[in-house]
């Protein structure tokens, strides 16, 4: 047995090999669903379920990590029972072997495939975030329109017309008739969806049917109702005969019912129960207004009684005040007096100051006859230079003979 020297790029170790084909089966096989029988099954304590997955040519071992949460029945598969695997292919490298990775299990009387691509789609959407309960929108609570997306022909819609109208007969109702099994269901009632909600008419969207087998309702597991759903302006309730099953209509829907008659029970308010609630509100009311009415009554006829009891507060209040009004009036009367005296002052003085009262009392007032200036002084003015002297009534024009 020859040894080659490590320089050779061609020459790879067992674990870089398995390695290569580790990360090439796990990249070409990360989502993989195979039918085979159950053999060496045995579920470990640590809770991981082991067993090998066979036909008539072939087998390949796999695994179910946490089977209690993979398998919520708590059910454990048997030797010999033929299974539906979804899953992904791993190698585990320290033995060289490439095994099976198991996400989900059944049996195949379980609904098989379907069931399995069920469970797909449901993780696929939960990932995108379409059941996220932030995003549901609330049901009005007074609906004047109500559309129903169901087959015009089936016990559904009777029964929900039926309910809408014992509840509350003033609501209208607009129907999209619609298959609700087979090929083009989901396409139909994806169609009365988006008519609603181009028209604007309704104010809540009901799609459903009564009940049936799970490959009955396989329409309201199609990826695109669900996204037609979620994409609905309108609240959708998803109203599919079946108690305990879900669809993925009813997880994407903003409102989910087990029945078509708990659906039309749940978006109509119900007339009697109003009646009576109004009329609750009406006694209670009334009963509010009496006591108010009675408080206010003992209010009023409390104020009487302390105005009565409290008359020497308004004498007393009467007489300070015929006090204020006494004083009120001397002072003005004095702050007049004060103002005249001192008025008749002040225009004797203004009189008296006034040039015409001077000069009636036989004053003059003597100016050049050229300037106009106003002449104090004899000698500031010469022989023969004309003047104009303005006295009490009237005036001199009048030239200088001699100054003193």
């Amino acid at each position: 047995m020859g040894v080659y020297p490590r320089e050779d790029e061609g020459l790879l170790t067992v674990s870089e090999l398995t390695a290569e084909l580790r990360r090439f089966v796990s990249g070409r096989f990360r989502d993989v669903r195979v039918e085979g029988e159950v053999s060496n099954a045995k579920l470990y304590p640590s809770g991981h379920f082991y067993f090998t997955l066979k036909d008539d040519l072939a087998m390949i071992r796999g695994v179910v990590f946490n089977y209690a949460a993979r398998v919520p029945s708590g059910r454990v598969i048997k030797d010999g029972e033929q299974v539906l695997c979804r899953g992904r292919i791993d190698v585990y490298e320290k033995r060289g072997e490439y095994q099976l990775i198991v996400s989900d299990i059944l049996a195949s009387g379980e609904r098989g495939l379907a069931y399995l691509r069920f469970l797909e789609l449901k993780e696929q959407l939960l990932r995108e975030g379409l059941f996220d309960e932030t995003l549901k929108k609330p049901l009005p609570r007074f609906p004047r329109c109500i559309g129903i997306v169901t087959s015009p022909v089936g016990a559904a819609i009777r029964d929900i017309l039926r309910v809408i109208h014992e509840r509350c007969g003033t609501v209208t109702v607009q129907v999209w008739p619609a298959a609700v099994q087979g090929d083009d269901a989901a396409r139909e009632i994806m169609d009365g969806i988006g008519h609603f909600n181009r028209s604007g008419q309704v104010d809540v969207i009901i799609i459903g049917r009564g009940g049936g087998s799970y490959e009955d309702l396989a329409c309201f597991n199609n990826e695109g109702l669900a996204r037609a759903v979620f994409a609905s302006r309108i609240p959708v309730v998803s109203a599919v005969g079946h108690e305990v099953d879900f669809t993925i209509a009813d997880f994407v829907a903003d409102v989910r019912a087990p029945t078509p008659t708990a659906a039309a029970a749940l978006v109509v308010p119900d007339r009697t129960e109003l009646i009576r609630y109004v009329l609750g509100l009406k006694d209670s009311l009334c009963q509010a207004m009496e006591k108010a009415l009675e408080r206010a009554r003992y209010m009023l006829v409390s104020n009487v009684m302390d105005f009565k009891d409290r008359k020497d507060f308004f004498t007393s209040h009467r007489l300070y005040l015929d006090d204020l009004t006494v004083g009120l009036t001397h002072n003005i009367q004095f702050y007049m007096k004060n103002a005249r005296t001192k008025f008749e002052a002040l225009s004797q003085r203004i009189h008296d100051l006034n040039p015409t009262a001077i000069l009636a009392r036989g004053y003059s007032i003597t100016s050049r006859a050229d300037t106009g200036a106003v002449v104090t002084d004899s000698s500031a003015v010469s022989p023969g230079e004309a003047l104009s002297i303005t006295l009490h009534k009237g005036g001199l024009d009048v030239s200088v003979v001699d100054r003193k």
